[in-house]
């Protein structure tokens, strides 16, 4: 399963105004084993985006978040697509970390959603709702067909062209180094929970598999 870290400049969803104490006694890698099994339930189909409120420069090459990052919202946001409902998003900002030594504020939100997906698959589990209908609340665009590019380079033009990035700011590195900066800037502003076009959305996701396979990004 491909996923990363993406950041967004503002939350896009309403804010939770009494945020609770973490409720959790786990750790970050329990919460991502968690999240990876009922991700694999749902039949996940491309790259898992985590969305979190920082800079570019907090997001490591491999898409990961660095140690010193400054998240400055506790809200994330986890979106996919399931082969079986099509594409979902899940925020959430309800917790925050009490004490020193915790998982940081998104983090524990994260242990939210997974938890969420969790019980959501229970009510199939015990015959309360049948074939996903469950987890339609949380659609986050209608199903688009998938774009696809003949050629890495088509993928890297075509980010290129999107992003409008400036030719300086790619000045003296090979466009594949900037590959992962691409993806992120295409993200955000495709991103149908904020306004973007379904269909650039699925652009992105499909230069991101073919880059992925092309390893020219982690």
């Amino acid at each position: 399963m491909e996923w990363q870290i993406e950041p967004m400049p503002t939350w896009p969803y309403p804010n939770t105004v009494a945020r609770k104490g973490n409720p959790f006694r786990a750790n970050f890698s329990s919460t991502i084993k968690l999240l990876v099994a009922e991700l694999d339930h749902l039949d996940v189909q491309g790259a898992v985006a985590v969305r979190v409120v920082a800079d570019e420069a907090d997001v490591r090459r491999d898409g990961m978040v660095r140690a010193k990052a400054n998240v400055r919202h506790p809200g994330v946001a986890l979106s996919f697509t399931s082969k079986r409902l099509g594409a979902l998003t899940y925020p959430c900002d309800a917790f925050r970390a009490q004490y020193s030594g915790e998982p940081a504020d998104w983090q524990i939100n994260l242990r939210a959603i997974a938890l969420g997906l969790q019980h959501l698959r229970a009510l199939d589990r015990y015959g309360i709702a049948g074939h996903g209908e469950q987890y339609t609340g949380w659609r986050a665009i209608e199903a688009a067909a998938p774009a696809e590019f003949d050629s890495v380079d088509a993928a890297l033009r075509w980010l290129m062209h999107f992003t409008e990035m400036p030719s300086r700011e790619v000045s003296g590195q090979a466009t594949r180094d900037v590959a992962p900066l691409l993806l992120r800037r295409a993200a955000q502003k495709a991103h149908p929970d904020i306004g973007g076009d379904p269909a650039d959305w699925s652009s992105v996701d499909a230069a991101r598999q073919l880059l992925k396979k092309a390893r020219v990004i982690a």
